[in-house]
C-alpha cells in the first residue's frame, strides 16, 4: 500500500439487525494499527443470500446509524445501494478505489469469509484494490490461508462475541428479550418501528 495515504477499512453486511457482535469486530479492525477510520457498507442484495427475505434497506441503514452514533472514526455508507444490483464486492472497491484515490482500502472479513475468499466473484481483482485485514479468534490455530490471498493478507486478534442476526431475528419474532445482545438505542429502534 501507498505510504502517506489515509488507511481506510471497508466492512460490509447485511446487518439485519446490526448487533453487539458486529460493533466488537468493528472495534477490533478500528483497534489493529492498520486503519484510522471504518466505513460501513451496507449490502441491499448480498448475491450470497438471494434466497433470503431482508428487512427494508432503509430500516437496516436507519438503526446502523444508531448503533454506531458515537463512533467518530465510523462512517456509515449507502454507497452499495447506488450501484447496480447484486451488490458484488469487486463492484464496490473498484469503484471506491476510482473515487478516493488518496486513500487505501483494507477489506475488513471474520476469518470464515476468508477461509473461501477464493469463491467471491472476481477475488483476485478485489486484490488489485486493497487489502484484506482477517479478524482471527486468538485462540484458536494459525489461519491458514490460500497462498494468493495470504499474499495480501493481514490477520488480526479479535475475541468474537457469539450473536447472530438470525438469532436476534428469531427472538424478536417469539417476544423474547434482545437486551444485551444489540446496543440499547437499536433495541429501541426495532420497539417503535417493528421491522420484524
Amino acid at each position: 500500500m501507498a505510504a502517506g495515504k489515509e488507511a481506510i477499512g471497508l466492512f460490509g453486511g447485511s446487518f439485519d439487525p446490526v448487533h453487539n457482535g458486529h460493533l466488537s469486530i468493528a472495534r477490533s479492525f478500528l483497534d489493529s494499527g492498520y486503519i484510522s477510520a471504518l466505513w460501513i457498507l451496507l449490502t441491499p442484495n448480498p448475491p450470497h443470500k438471494i434466497e433470503q427475505s431482508l428487512t427494508s434497506y432503509e430500516l437496516r441503514l436507519q438503526m446502523l446509524k444508531r448503533a454506531f452514533a458515537e463512533w467518530e472514526d465510523v462512517t456509515i455508507s449507502d454507497i452499495e445501494d447506488r450501484l447496480p444490483n447484486p451488490s458484488y464486492t469487486v463492484q464496490t472497491v473498484r469503484h471506491l478505489a476510482k473515487a478516493y484515490p488518496g486513500k487505501n482500502f483494507y477489506l475488513c472479513i471474520g476469518e470464515d469469509s476468508a477461509h473461501h475468499f477464493t469463491s467471491w466473484h472476481r477475488w483476485r481483482e478485489i486484490l488489485s484494490y486493497c487489502e484484506l485485514l482477517v479478524a482471527h479468534r486468538p485462540y484458536d490455530k494459525e489461519l491458514e490461508l490460500d497462498p494468493e490471498v495470504a499474499r495480501d493478507a493481514h490477520v488480526i486478534d479479535h475475541k468474537p462475541i457469539n450473536i447472530s442476526s438470525t438469532e436476534v431475528r428469531n427472538l424478536i419474532q417469539s417476544d423474547g428479550d434482545i437486551s444485551g445482545l444489540v446496543p440499547a438505542s437499536v433495541q429501541d429502534f426495532i420497539h417503535q418501528n417493528n421491522p420484524y
